[in-house]
């Protein structure tokens, strides 16, 4: 299926924050075989809404509008909705009843006279919220859907499951094979070690090459009839992949992130860690406790930017300091054997460098 996202909100556009929807749509789209067409990120304005709609509803099945739905009176969704499909905004008890529900869940009251979660355009009907008070809306006009969440990130991401819920799978089957390389650029990869690779993977299906700062990631999206043929395929890229020079080259075949790699290994060996980072400011530790059950495997990090701390807390000793400075592999080692120490984990990853605004 199709899918169209508007993004809708003036603080987007004036810098104040960062979409993070778009990028957690297209994933998760990807994942179930749909198709993410487009995305639009427009200010709260009821002409600009209408154009992107016009413009995107023949050339789609499902339109996902996010922001707008809050209390304030900039939170317009709502009524560019009842503009554009000419509805009413009326009293829906299902509105009311799911909004209660979500309320009480946080051991608070619904107001009735001041709040409107519970008037919707005619039609249209609500989605809960697991995450937030105000409700979603879904509506379907001929052959195109729309579907409505709020825009915080949290509240976004816990309702697109209902929302996908709610509409037929494809019959087909998709499955999205990566393979993470690293050290070797993209040109390389297929200009040198590889020329004949791209077109041999097109065999499998859809081909793609992500390059980045670690290396590139070579993805092939296939489709089958069945999940015994995808599995087929499956076996057959890897073959294919695994019996190239890149081979020595792949650190890991799958979407992971390496954040999410380094969680994975460490709980199936048993494994705890911690970090002592002085260039990195903390970086390190903060990729990481990003990973969704990371505390299991990791300890904690000691951010020692300053010698004072790397001396007081780490025990890195002053004559290592001042004869070979802090940005030097006896600093480091010393760094990690401190920290190993205070925090009694069965690994310590240092880092200690020049990595400020001016380089190094």
């Amino acid at each position: 299926m199709k899918f169209d996202l508007i993004i809708i909100g003036n603080e987007l556009l004036n810098g104040k924050i960062q979409d993070k929807n778009a990028h957690f749509l297209a994933k998760l789209l990807h994942s179930q075989g749909h198709d993410l067409r487009s995305v639009h990120i427009i200010k709260d304005d009821y002409q600009e809404f209408s154009q992107v709609l016009d413009h995107v509803q023949d050339k789609t099945e499902f339109v996902i509008t996010t922001g707008g739905l809050g209390p304030t009176k900039d939170d317009k969704t709502k009524d560019f909705l009842c503009e554009y499909f000419q509805k009413k905004a009326v009293f829906n008890q299902n509105a009311l009843d799911t909004t209660i529900k979500q309320y009480k869940r946080n051991n608070r009251e619904y107001d009735q006279e001041v709040m409107n979660y519970h008037y919707l355009p005619s039609d249209f009907i609500p989605l809960y919220n697991p995450s937030g008070y105000a409700p979603g809306f879904m509506y379907t006009a001929s052959s195109l859907s729309i579907a409505s969440t709020p825009g915080i990130p949290s509240e976004f991401q816990a309702m697109i499951e209902e929302v996908l819920s709610k509409i037929e799978r494809p019959n087909s089957h998709t499955k999205h094979i990566i393979f993470k390389t690293w050290k070797l650029p993209e040109s390389h990869i297929f200009g040198k070690m590889e020329p004949e690779l791209w077109e041999k993977l097109e065999d499998f299906g859809e081909v793609s090459s992500l390059p980045h700062k670690l290396g590139v990631d070579i993805g092939v999206k296939m489709t089958a009839n069945s999940e015994e043929v995808l599995s087929e395929l499956e076996v057959n890229l890897k073959k294919l992949f695994f019996q190239t020079s890149l081979k020595d080259f792949i650190w890991h075949v799958g979407a992971e992130s390496l954040e999410e790699v380094i969680i994975q290994k460490a709980k199936a060996k048993n494994i705890t860690f911690g970090f002592a980072e002085s260039c990195t400011g903390g970086l390190c530790a903060s990729r990481i406790t990003d990973v969704s059950g990371s505390s299991a495997v990791f300890w904690g990090s000691v951010v020692s930017y300053a010698n004072e701390v790397k001396m007081q807390i780490l025990d890195v000793k002053g004559e290592t300091l001042n004869s070979v400075g802090a940005v030097s592999k006896e600093t480091a080692l010393e760094m990690a054997i401190g920290a190993r120490g205070q925090m009694q984990t069965d690994i310590v990853i240092t880092t200690t460098g020049i990595a400020g605004p001016g380089g190094g």
